[in-house]
C-alpha cells in the first residue's frame, strides 16, 4: 500500500482497505493466449456470437480479462442497436468481431509483450525511467488501462527508447 500511495496516489483511496483474499494470495500467468474464431455455428442456418475469454484468451499478468469482455459488449450493444431490425447473421456477427478486433488485438500484442521472459530490453528500460520520472510512470500505468495506447510507442523498440531518451540526464 505505500508503493501505490507513493507512485500512484491517484489509485490509493480507492484500495486503501483493500486486503489479500489470503495470505498466499497472488496473481500468476500459465495461460497460453489464444484467439479463436469468434462465430461459431448452431446448425440450421444459426449462429452465435463470442465474446470475451470464449474468443481470446490473454494471460491474467495484466489484468484485461474483465476489460476484454466489458469492451466486448459495449462494441455489441453498439453495433445491435446500430443494425437496427434486420437479422444478425453471420455475415454481420464476423464484422461485428472484426470492428471489435481492432481495439481487442492491441490488448492482446501489450500482454504478449508484458509476459515475455526475459522482458524485452526496451521494455526495462522503460519501467526503468518510468522508476524515475512520473511522466513515464504515468504513461506506463495508463497503458493497462488502455493497451492501444501503447501500440504507437511501447510495442515498437526504436520509438520506445526514443521516447525514453526524452528523459535522459533529467531526475
Amino acid at each position: 500500500m505505500e508503493l501505490l500511495r507513493e507512485y500512484a496516489p491517484w489509485e490509493y483511496e480507492r484500495f486503501a482497505r483493500a486486503e489479500p483474499t489470503d495470505g498466499g494470495a497472488a496473481l500468476y500467468g500459465a495461460i497460453t493466449p489464444v484467439v479463436r474464431h469468434a462465430v461459431g455455428s448452431l446448425g440450421g442456418g444459426r449462429y452465435v456470437l463470442g465474446m470475451a475469454d470464449a474468443v481470446a484468451v490473454n494471460d491474467p499478468l495484466t489484468g484485461q480479462g474483465a476489460n476484454n469482455a466489458a469492451r466486448a459488449a459495449d462494441a455489441y450493444l453498439g453495433a445491435i442497436l446500430k443494425h437496427g431490425e434486420r437479422p444478425f447473421d453471420e455475415r454481420w456477427m464476423r464484422a461485428t468481431f472484426e470492428d471489435y478486433w481492432e481495439q481487442a488485438r492491441h490488448v492482446h500484442a501489450f500482454t504478449d509483450l508484458m509476459v515475455r521472459q526475459p522482458l524485452p530490453d526496451h521494455v526495462s528500460r522503460v519501467v526503468e525511467a518510468a522508476y524515475r520520472h512520473p511522466e513515464v510512470a504515468h504513461r506506463f500505468a495508463n497503458g493497462y488501462a488502455d493497451p492501444a495506447s501503447c501500440r504507437d510507442w511501447l510495442m515498437d523498440p526504436e520509438r520506445a527508447d526514443a521516447y525514453v531518451a526524452r528523459f535522459a540526464g533529467s531526475r
